[in-house]
């Protein structure tokens, strides 16, 4: 596979919460996307569907890109109690597939594995002729990875363009308390996975999943992250991958909403992560 200049750069709306609002998000990260750093949005498709046209219209309005839903995720029954309860409640927060590939059939649409196995889900993109889907490993380690291959391979053999997206946390979870000591091996295995082909030699998983928030329990520890730990990802990884999206889930209240004052906090926060992954080649310039 040949290397890719650069990828495209994604930045999630979960950095505002289930209640977060348009003008929120312009003010966290509009620079970024006036300086070309970003190109587009990965959008969490919260209900209700009124606040979420009006959330598509404002990024429009300001030559910000959706190109992509986030839905629900499914397989909240393999997650701990406290994943269990926070995902179900979010994923009741969420927009259905049918209605999101119905209203917006330009706009791509990612989920988890379990999410995609669903007969019914299945069926949904099936009938409406999806225009790319992306599915995501959802459990930790091996298990993750080969249960969205697994999807992925499903639909592909059913003429949907499907790719994979390999959140970076959810593969190296176990490993949160002690990456620094175990980061060369999970690049190493995480790199083997980027540059897997289907029996077609067609790349499978062609994006990642970059979670820089401060909920630590869905997001790398980037602040304690050192700069050479960065730097070898950027130099294994980001070559081999098309589209990279930068995650940003707020502790709690910030799953819901933020205040002005932390709002201000985690722009600061922003633009140093932001700078620091400029630095270390995660972001091409």
């Amino acid at each position: 596979m040949s290397k890719l200049a650069r990828p495209q750069y994604l930045v999630s709306t979960d950095s505002i919460g289930f209640l977060g609002s348009s003008q929120q998000f312009l003010f966290l990260w509009k620079e970024f996307f006036d300086d070309k750093t970003l190109d587009g949005v990965e959008i969490v498709a919260f209900k209700p569907l009124d606040r979420l046209n009006k959330l598509i219209e404002t990024l429009k309005n300001n030559n910000i890109p959706v190109l992509s839903f986030h839905g629900k995720t499914g397989g909240e029954n393999l997650l701990s109690l406290s994943g269990k309860i926070i995902m179900t409640f979010i994923n009741l927060c969420i927009i259905d597939a049918e209605i999101l590939l119905k209203k917006f059939p330009e706009i791509e649409f990612l989920s988890h594995a379990p999410y995609f196995e669903k007969e019914l889900i299945k069926q949904t993109i099936l009938k409406q002729q999806a225009k790319k889907i992306w599915i995501e490993n959802h459990l930790p380690e091996k298990k993750g990875v080969d249960d969205a291959i697994k999807q992925i391979n499903i639909y592909r053999e059913n003429k949907i363009n499907a790719s994979g997206m390999l959140d970076i946390y959810h593969y190296v979870a176990n490993y949160a308390r002690s990456l620094q000591i175990n980061w060369q091996r999970l690049v190493s295995e995480l790199k083997s996975y980027i540059l897997l082909t289907d029996k077609n030699g067609k790349q499978i998983f062609n994006g990642i999943h970059f979670p820089i928030g401060s909920r630590l329990d869905d997001s790398l520890p980037i602040d304690v992250m050192t700069d050479e730990m960065l730097v070898l990802f950027a130099q294994e990884i980001i070559p081999n991958v098309e589209r990279v999206v930068f995650e940003n889930q707020q502790n709690f209240p910030g799953i819901l909403f933020s205040t002005n004052k932390v709002l201000e906090k985690q722009k600061i926060r922003n633009t140093m992560i932001i700078d620091r992954l400029k630095k270390t080649g995660i972001i091409k310039l």
